[in-house]
Protein backbone atom coordinates (compact mmCIF):
# COMPACT_ATOMS: atom_id res chain seq x y z
CA UNK A 1 0.00 0.00 0.00
CA UNK A 2 3.23 2.30 0.45
CA UNK A 3 3.85 2.01 -3.48
CA UNK A 4 3.37 5.23 -5.37
CA UNK A 5 2.64 3.67 -8.72
CA UNK A 6 -0.02 0.96 -7.27
CA UNK A 7 -3.75 1.32 -6.78
CA UNK A 8 -4.44 -1.04 -4.20
CA UNK A 9 -8.10 -2.68 -3.39
CA UNK A 10 -9.38 -4.94 -1.62
CA UNK A 11 -12.01 -7.58 -3.21
CA UNK A 12 -15.67 -9.15 -1.62
CA UNK A 13 -14.85 -11.08 1.55
CA UNK A 14 -15.12 -14.71 0.31
CA UNK A 15 -11.74 -16.91 2.08
CA UNK A 16 -12.87 -18.52 5.01
CA UNK A 17 -10.74 -19.07 7.92
CA UNK A 18 -12.48 -22.11 9.32
CA UNK A 19 -12.30 -23.71 12.17
CA UNK A 20 -13.60 -27.04 12.36
CA UNK A 21 -14.51 -29.44 15.76
CA UNK A 22 -14.79 -32.41 15.51
CA UNK A 23 -18.08 -33.49 17.72
CA UNK A 24 -16.87 -36.86 18.98
CA UNK A 25 -14.44 -35.74 20.43
CA UNK A 26 -16.02 -32.52 21.86
CA UNK A 27 -20.03 -33.78 22.20
CA UNK A 28 -20.97 -31.38 24.02
CA UNK A 29 -22.97 -28.59 22.45
CA UNK A 30 -22.59 -26.72 25.07
CA UNK A 31 -19.06 -26.51 25.06
CA UNK A 32 -18.88 -26.06 21.57
CA UNK A 33 -21.37 -23.05 22.13
CA UNK A 34 -18.77 -21.66 24.45
CA UNK A 35 -15.46 -21.94 22.54
CA UNK A 36 -17.29 -19.80 19.70
CA UNK A 37 -19.18 -16.99 22.91
CA UNK A 38 -15.57 -16.96 24.12
CA UNK A 39 -13.85 -15.96 20.93
CA UNK A 40 -13.60 -12.02 20.23
CA UNK A 41 -13.66 -12.02 16.58
CA UNK A 42 -13.81 -8.89 15.61
CA UNK A 43 -11.16 -8.02 17.54
CA UNK A 44 -9.05 -10.69 16.02
CA UNK A 45 -9.98 -9.20 12.47
CA UNK A 46 -9.39 -5.35 12.82
CA UNK A 47 -6.03 -6.31 14.77
CA UNK A 48 -4.47 -9.41 12.19
CA UNK A 49 -6.51 -7.91 9.28
CA UNK A 50 -6.95 -4.18 9.29
CA UNK A 51 -10.49 -5.09 9.47
CA UNK A 52 -10.37 -6.08 6.13
CA UNK A 53 -13.23 -8.69 5.81
CA UNK A 54 -16.30 -9.75 7.83
CA UNK A 55 -17.33 -12.29 10.51
CA UNK A 56 -20.08 -14.73 9.96
CA UNK A 57 -21.42 -17.67 11.30
CA UNK A 58 -21.96 -20.84 9.21
CA UNK A 59 -20.28 -20.86 5.43
CA UNK A 60 -21.70 -18.06 3.37
CA UNK A 61 -20.08 -14.49 3.27
CA UNK A 62 -21.76 -11.67 1.92
CA UNK A 63 -20.31 -12.09 -1.21
CA UNK A 64 -22.55 -15.03 -1.79
CA UNK A 65 -26.49 -14.45 -3.53
CA UNK A 66 -27.49 -16.81 -1.07
CA UNK A 67 -25.94 -15.28 2.40
CA UNK A 68 -28.76 -14.45 4.47
CA UNK A 69 -27.92 -10.75 6.56
CA UNK A 70 -30.70 -11.31 8.87
CA UNK A 71 -28.39 -14.00 10.91
CA UNK A 72 -26.55 -12.09 13.50
CA UNK A 73 -23.20 -13.67 14.22
CA UNK A 74 -22.76 -14.67 18.15
CA UNK A 75 -21.15 -11.88 20.02
CA UNK A 76 -17.68 -11.85 21.82
CA UNK A 77 -19.70 -13.14 25.74
CA UNK A 78 -17.13 -14.67 27.73
CA UNK A 79 -19.35 -14.92 30.48
CA UNK A 80 -21.58 -16.39 28.70
CA UNK A 81 -19.37 -18.71 27.69
CA UNK A 82 -18.43 -19.74 31.01
CA UNK A 83 -22.21 -20.35 32.25
CA UNK A 84 -22.27 -22.78 29.17
CA UNK A 85 -19.30 -24.72 29.87
CA UNK A 86 -20.79 -24.81 34.21
CA UNK A 87 -23.99 -25.83 32.52
CA UNK A 88 -22.19 -28.95 30.77
CA UNK A 89 -20.16 -29.63 33.99
CA UNK A 90 -16.67 -28.83 32.38
CA UNK A 91 -14.16 -29.45 34.97
CA UNK A 92 -11.35 -27.38 33.00
CA UNK A 93 -9.05 -31.11 32.99
CA UNK A 94 -9.06 -31.67 29.46
CA UNK A 95 -6.81 -30.17 26.31
CA UNK A 96 -7.91 -29.73 23.29
CA UNK A 97 -6.11 -30.65 19.98
CA UNK A 98 -5.77 -27.44 18.60
CA UNK A 99 -4.13 -28.08 14.93
CA UNK A 100 -3.08 -24.47 12.54
CA UNK A 101 -1.83 -24.70 9.38
CA UNK A 102 1.71 -23.39 9.73
CA UNK A 103 1.97 -21.67 6.62
CA UNK A 104 -0.74 -19.58 7.58
CA UNK A 105 1.38 -16.82 9.54
CA UNK A 106 -2.42 -14.50 10.48
CA UNK A 107 -4.33 -17.28 11.99
CA UNK A 108 -0.97 -18.86 13.80
CA UNK A 109 -1.44 -15.29 15.64
CA UNK A 110 -5.09 -15.46 15.76
CA UNK A 111 -4.70 -19.07 17.29
CA UNK A 112 -2.65 -17.85 19.80
CA UNK A 113 -5.30 -15.22 20.47
CA UNK A 114 -8.14 -17.73 20.50
CA UNK A 115 -6.61 -20.26 22.86
CA UNK A 116 -5.58 -17.38 25.41
CA UNK A 117 -9.58 -16.48 25.18
CA UNK A 118 -10.40 -19.97 25.89
CA UNK A 119 -8.16 -20.26 28.43
CA UNK A 120 -9.86 -17.00 30.18
CA UNK A 121 -13.13 -19.12 30.46
CA UNK A 122 -11.73 -22.44 31.70
CA UNK A 123 -10.83 -24.10 28.07
CA UNK A 124 -7.43 -25.27 27.73
CA UNK A 125 -6.16 -25.68 24.23
CA UNK A 126 -2.77 -26.81 22.94
CA UNK A 127 -2.28 -25.44 19.76
CA UNK A 128 -0.03 -27.51 17.03
CA UNK A 129 1.05 -25.95 14.14
CA UNK A 130 1.03 -28.28 11.27
CA UNK A 131 2.01 -28.57 7.93
CA UNK A 132 -0.99 -29.17 5.52
CA UNK A 133 -0.66 -33.09 4.78
CA UNK A 134 -0.48 -33.74 8.74
CA UNK A 135 -3.46 -30.83 9.38
CA UNK A 136 -6.29 -33.22 7.79
CA UNK A 137 -5.01 -35.84 10.78
CA UNK A 138 -7.29 -36.57 13.85
CA UNK A 139 -7.65 -33.62 15.81
CA UNK A 140 -10.18 -31.84 18.28
CA UNK A 141 -10.01 -28.70 16.51
CA UNK A 142 -8.49 -27.85 13.16
CA UNK A 143 -8.52 -24.89 11.46
CA UNK A 144 -7.83 -24.00 7.85
CA UNK A 145 -8.93 -21.07 5.00
CA UNK A 146 -11.54 -22.74 2.85
CA UNK A 147 -13.61 -21.23 -0.11
CA UNK A 148 -17.13 -21.69 -0.35
CA UNK A 149 -18.25 -21.47 -3.79
CA UNK A 150 -20.65 -18.57 -3.19
CA UNK A 151 -23.39 -19.65 -6.09
CA UNK A 152 -23.09 -23.31 -5.04
CA UNK A 153 -21.38 -24.43 -1.67
CA UNK A 154 -23.36 -27.82 -1.53
CA UNK A 155 -20.72 -30.08 -2.31
CA UNK A 156 -17.97 -28.86 0.45
CA UNK A 157 -20.76 -28.10 2.99
CA UNK A 158 -21.93 -31.55 2.71
CA UNK A 159 -19.13 -33.06 3.16
CA UNK A 160 -17.47 -31.20 5.64
CA UNK A 161 -21.30 -31.76 7.81
CA UNK A 162 -21.32 -35.37 6.58
CA UNK A 163 -21.23 -37.27 9.59
CA UNK A 164 -18.64 -39.84 10.28
CA UNK A 165 -15.40 -38.92 8.23
CA UNK A 166 -15.87 -35.69 8.09
CA UNK A 167 -13.67 -33.18 9.72
CA UNK A 168 -16.41 -32.61 12.14
CA UNK A 169 -18.31 -36.07 12.32
CA UNK A 170 -21.24 -34.12 12.66
CA UNK A 171 -24.90 -34.98 10.66
CA UNK A 172 -28.03 -33.47 11.40
CA UNK A 173 -31.54 -34.20 9.43
CA UNK A 174 -32.67 -31.21 9.19
CA UNK A 175 -29.19 -29.97 8.26
CA UNK A 176 -29.24 -32.58 5.28
CA UNK A 177 -32.37 -31.95 4.29
CA UNK A 178 -32.34 -28.64 3.50
CA UNK A 179 -29.16 -29.54 1.80
CA UNK A 180 -31.06 -31.69 -0.25
CA UNK A 181 -33.66 -29.27 -1.06
CA UNK A 182 -31.21 -26.78 -2.34
CA UNK A 183 -29.74 -28.90 -5.14
CA UNK A 184 -33.69 -29.77 -6.47
CA UNK A 185 -34.53 -25.67 -6.77
CA UNK A 186 -34.18 -22.99 -9.31
CA UNK A 187 -35.33 -20.15 -7.18
CA UNK A 188 -33.19 -18.23 -6.19
CA UNK A 189 -34.82 -16.88 -3.28
CA UNK A 190 -36.39 -20.83 -2.20
CA UNK A 191 -32.47 -21.24 -2.29
CA UNK A 192 -31.27 -18.55 0.03
CA UNK A 193 -33.99 -19.86 2.44
CA UNK A 194 -32.33 -23.12 2.37
CA UNK A 195 -28.99 -22.10 2.58
CA UNK A 196 -29.65 -20.33 5.58
CA UNK A 197 -31.33 -23.17 7.61
CA UNK A 198 -27.78 -24.62 7.28
CA UNK A 199 -26.05 -21.18 8.75
CA UNK A 200 -28.93 -20.90 11.33
CA UNK A 201 -28.38 -24.92 12.47
CA UNK A 202 -24.12 -24.52 12.12
CA UNK A 203 -24.58 -21.19 14.52
CA UNK A 204 -26.68 -23.25 16.94
CA UNK A 205 -24.36 -26.40 17.05
CA UNK A 206 -21.41 -25.33 16.24
CA UNK A 207 -19.86 -28.27 14.62
CA UNK A 208 -17.56 -25.01 13.11
CA UNK A 209 -17.21 -21.25 12.72
CA UNK A 210 -15.79 -18.97 10.54
CA UNK A 211 -13.50 -17.42 12.76
CA UNK A 212 -13.94 -14.89 10.12
CA UNK A 213 -13.57 -13.80 6.25
CA UNK A 214 -10.48 -12.41 4.43
CA UNK A 215 -11.16 -9.67 1.61
CA UNK A 216 -8.11 -10.76 -0.50
CA UNK A 217 -5.75 -7.71 -1.34
CA UNK A 218 -5.41 -6.82 -4.80
CA UNK A 219 -2.51 -4.46 -6.26
CA UNK A 220 -2.79 -3.07 -9.73
CA UNK A 221 -0.45 -0.58 -12.04
CA UNK A 222 -1.40 2.89 -12.03
CA UNK A 223 -1.27 2.54 -16.16
CA UNK A 224 -3.75 -0.63 -15.76
CA UNK A 225 -7.56 0.44 -15.98
CA UNK A 226 -10.69 -1.56 -15.49
CA UNK A 227 -8.86 -4.12 -13.59
CA UNK A 228 -10.97 -4.88 -10.23
CA UNK A 229 -10.52 -8.02 -8.84
CA UNK A 230 -14.29 -9.77 -7.84
CA UNK A 231 -15.67 -12.79 -6.18
CA UNK A 232 -14.76 -14.74 -9.60
CA UNK A 233 -11.62 -13.99 -9.66
CA UNK A 234 -8.62 -11.17 -11.05
CA UNK A 235 -8.74 -11.74 -14.74
CA UNK A 236 -12.56 -12.39 -15.33
CA UNK A 237 -12.80 -9.09 -17.02
CA UNK A 238 -9.29 -9.21 -18.72
CA UNK A 239 -11.01 -7.81 -22.20
CA UNK A 240 -11.78 -4.56 -20.68
CA UNK A 241 -8.72 -3.93 -18.98
CA UNK A 242 -6.41 -0.97 -20.35
CA UNK A 243 -3.26 0.15 -20.61
CA UNK A 244 -2.07 3.98 -20.53
CA UNK A 245 1.60 4.96 -21.69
Amino acid sequence: QSLENVNVSFGDPITNQSVFIQTKNVPDVKVRQAMLYAIDRQQILEELLNGHGEIVDGFLSSASPFYDDSLTPISYDPEKAKALLEEAGWDGSQTIRFYVNSGDSTFVNAASIIAAEWAAVGIKAEIQTVDFATLMSVADVLAVQYTYAPVDPYPDVAWLLGGEGSWTGYSNDTLNEALTKSQLTSDPEETKELFSVVDKKVQEDVPMFSAYIVSAQAAVNKRLSNATPSVYGFFNNVEQWEITK
